[in-house]
């Protein structure tokens, strides 16, 4: 029987579009070890979305302010793809709130330095919008097959990808808090090249790991993911990335 440890908590931070209901299925198997608490916006998946952050930095107010709340001596924070982003951001504010973060997870996105969707035509229809998105697989496929979903997600969606294209990262020190980063091998979101390149930063990178599948690789490696997740961090040598993954990269 597995004992949850009520000091730790897990903060998940969704990808574009997403919100505090996402990864249901990692969010459980998580649960069984800590408490999750997963990240919803201001506006999620309303018609009027205009008090709905339109900046990473707003987004990564969120999470602080929800952090800052918990109860929990030390904080774990999971952020997959725009979500890496905004809890990459919040690790370097990690003085701004009282549990001490233990473990950064980044997964399916480019490094800051690098990060960019301009892929993903913002200034056109929405239509257009959805196929150049749809192209990369960086949305679930349940919204382009039920339109009640998709004119539930769509604002909210269109709006985290316009604060996506606000992002520019500001050059700082590298972190210390140890992080793992995870990529899908076929994944033209966040190539593998620029999956790697967040070796840049920090100070303590303990994994960086590539699985098998395109940009939500996550829903085929819960158990391996969960473990990552949950197993305690220590020092190790980071290990070498296959070849034939360097071999095939490139960035789009």
């Amino acid at each position: 029987m597995t004992v949850i440890d009520s000091e730790k908590v897990c903060v998940f931070i969704p990808f574009a579009g997403g919100s505090g209901l996402s990864f249901e299925t990692l969010r459980r198997a998580v649960g069984t070890y800590m408490p999750v608490m997963g990240v919803t916006y201001k506006g999620r998946y309303q018609k009027n979305v205009t008090q709905a952050p339109d900046t990473v930095d707003a987004m990564a107010n969120e999470v602080i302010a929800l952090i800052d709340n918990l109860a929990a001596r030390e904080v774990i924070i999971f952020g997959y793809s725009l979500g890496a982003i905004v809890a990459y951001e919040v690790a370097r504010r990690q003085h701004e709130f009282g549990p001490r973060l233990i473990n950064l997870v980044v997964a399916a996105c480019r490094a800051p330095h690098i990060f960019n969707c301009a892929q993903v035509t913002l200034d056109d229809s929405e239509e257009v919008f959805i196929q150049t998105v749809s192209k990369f697989g960086a949305i679930p496929d349940f919204m382009f097959k039920h339109s009640a979903a998709k004119n539930r997600m769509l604002p909210s969606l269109i709006k985290d990808f316009q604060a996506a294209a606000l992002y520019r990262h500001v050059p700082g020190d590298p972190l210390d808090v140890p992080m793992m980063v995870l990529g899908g091998s076929e994944d033209p979101f966040a190539p593998l090249q620029d999956v790697i390149a967040w070796k840049e930063h920090s100070h303590n990178f303990v994994r960086l790991e590539f699985f098998e599948g395109n940009h939500f690789f996550l829903t085929q490696h819960i158990p391996a993911i969960t473990q990552m997740i949950t197993e305690p961090v220590s020092p190790a040598a980071l290990l070498p990335v296959s070849s034939r993954y360097l071999d095939t990269s490139a960035r789009i």
